[in-house]
């Protein structure tokens, strides 16, 4: 059976002022993208990608209660903030929003995408390796 995710059950929400998050569910799991935000005085914005979190139930792990567990990865960039900084924020956002309650396990994590390889028709004009 294939994982499918839609816009359709997207859910974007603010974090401060500064960031903002999206959100897609299926069934217990929550996976999602952090970003900066710039506003400006025309209503516009300009969002620049930082994270990626996700939010899953773990099976039965020897010594630990039922919980969640969060992973928020956030990128080496000059737009984010420190890691414990930006997952403290996250979660505070996703308990705001009905999307995580306690007991969980926030884990953050420095990141960066290093390459990647598109595997049948995933780009129009491409070859696929970044």
């Amino acid at each position: 059976m294939a994982l499918t995710l839609g816009e359709e059950n997207m859910k974007p929400f603010d974090l401060d002022k500064t960031y903002w998050a999206d959100c897609t569910t299926t069934g217990e799991i929550h996976i999602g993208e952090a970003y900066h935000i710039v506003r400006n005085s025309s209503g516009g914005s300009v969002s620049t990608p930082i994270a990626r979190y996700f939010v899953w139930p773990p099976p039965y792990i020897e010594g630990c209660f039922k919980h969640t567990r969060v992973d928020c990865f956030v990128r080496d960039h000059e737009l984010s903030p420190a890691p414990d900084f930006l997952g403290k924020l996250l979660v505070t956002g996703l308990i705001r929003e009905g999307l995580l309650q306690e007991p969980f396990w926030l884990s953050f994590h420095k990141s960066d995408e290093i390459g990647g390889l598109a595997y049948g028709e995933v780009f129009g004009d491409d070859d696929g390796e970044t």
